[in-house]
């Protein structure tokens, strides 16, 4: 008799599970990418102090998109395209209506600009959807922050909340990620040869981390020599194998979990493009920016690495990429997507990305998908959190009057 009631129980369990399935759907997205490869944001003749030989050259002037870049960019919005005409999002053999489809670029930069223009065409290939943007002076606050007055950080407020929150997350260790960053940039720089010496005397990795910031940085213009197709001459001047480059990407992750797990300094760097992504998710118009109602399915917000980790840390989100050394790389997408079950709303977030051999050579033809989960709030359907939920939790952190449109 229990094992009859318990194959009911089981019965009704399965059914109950059918429905819903049956019934949920996709009502929209909001889709947070980063540019594709690009040079350093420095010219070479600036970056000369770090090594110990000349710079590669890049087809492209500084920090702007690179044509191999331009593909990293096509392959995500062909991935992103094909994952959402599978859902009934996107319509398979036609154009989607008008205003259905919003492309928003951060202004301020070629590469996101550019990024935005491929974006565009990958989504809706055509169709004619120009991507937008605003002039870059001022720059566009959604992706730059405001620098109005409630955005402002306060010193004071920002080390009572990190006395408050002391953070509880392991970062990533250094290791000998340092003294590998300085066996490839200038071997004898720290007994009086060429280039930068990044580690001070008597000094622990940590300390060394400390006294050369921008080591996060030149960490990450390895990856984007390999990243770009570069031979391997080049990439490091010879000296950095993919095994080394992530090893030295430590540096860089170790910087942006820092900025990550700092939930108020994220809040109000973050908040207008955290207003953006809840306006458009809940189908509401906003005034100076991207096109946004009750009719859209699908935004994209050009911008930068800086943006990803700014919304993981404003709404709760961390994330590591399977065998990866860097969790935002080029082409990155973060997507907020937006279920019904006909009743309720629930927010699933998912990362899409290319892996670093994807990046250079292109193949496969398909980003990796991986679905996230809200800190603490993954109560719905695929681990989703409600709708009205996740906006009193976003709005709890965000600055009173910053970013708002």
């Amino acid at each position: 008799m229990i094992r009859l009631l318990a194959l009911i129980a089981a019965a009704f369990a399965l059914a109950a599970g059918s429905a819903e399935a049956a019934t949920l759907h996709l009502v929209r997205v909001v889709v947070v990418t980063r540019h594709g490869v690009r040079p350093p944001t420095q010219k070479n003749d600036e970056l000369a102090k770090y090594s110990d030989q000349a710079w590669p050259n890049w087809p492209v002037d500084a920090g702007e998109l690179t044509p191999h870049g331009g593909e990293t960019v096509k392959l995500m919005g062909v991935t992103v395209r094909e994952a959402y005409r599978a859902e009934g999002l996107l319509p398979r053999h036609r154009c989607a209506k008008p205003a259905a489809v919003t492309i928003w670029a951060d202004g301020h930069d070629q590469r996101t600009r550019e990024s935005g223009r491929i974006t565009a065409e990958a989504l809706q290939p055509g169709c004619g959807l120009k991507a937008g943007s605003v002039d870059t002076e001022p720059r566009d606050p959604i992706f730059g922050g405001s620098d109005a007055a409630a955005c402002r950080m306060d010193q004071d407020k920002a080390r009572a909340w990190a006395a408050a929150n002391p953070n509880t997350q392991p970062l990533p260790p250094l290791g000998d990620s340092i003294a590998r960053l300085q066996a490839i940039f200038a071997p004898k720089a720290c007994e009086g040869g060429a280039g930068t010496c990044f580690t001070p005397a008597n000094a622990g990795s940590g300390a060394a981390m400390s006294a050369f910031p921008a080591a996060g940085g030149l960490a990450e213009d390895l990856l984007l020599e390999y990243a770009d197709g570069k031979p391997m001459r080049e990439v490091g001047w010879g000296r950095a194998s993919a095994a080394d480059i992530a090893d030295v990407m430590v540096l860089h992750e170790r910087a942006f979990a820092l900025l990550r797990t700092n939930t108020y300094a994220s809040a109000n760097r973050g908040a207008p493009m955290a207003r953006m992504i809840l306006a458009a998710l809940a189908g509401k118009p906003v005034g100076g920016g991207p096109q946004s109602g009750p009719d859209l399915k699908l935004l994209t917000l050009s911008g930068h690495d800086t943006n990803l980790v700014l919304m993981a840390g404003v709404f709760g989100l961390n994330w590591t990429l399977p065998g990866e050394p860097d969790s935002t790389a080029p082409a990155t997408a973060l997507a907020f997507e937006l279920w019904s079950d006909g009743a309720h709303q629930f927010v699933r977030p998912v990362i899409y990305y290319e892996t670093m051999e994807q990046l250079r050579s292109l193949t496969p033809d398909r980003a990796e998908k991986l679905p996230l989960t809200f800190a603490d709030c993954a109560s719905g359907p695929k681990q989703s959190c409600p709708l009205e939920q996740l906006t009193q939790r976003v709005e709890a952190v965000l600055p009173p009057g910053c970013g708002e449109f």
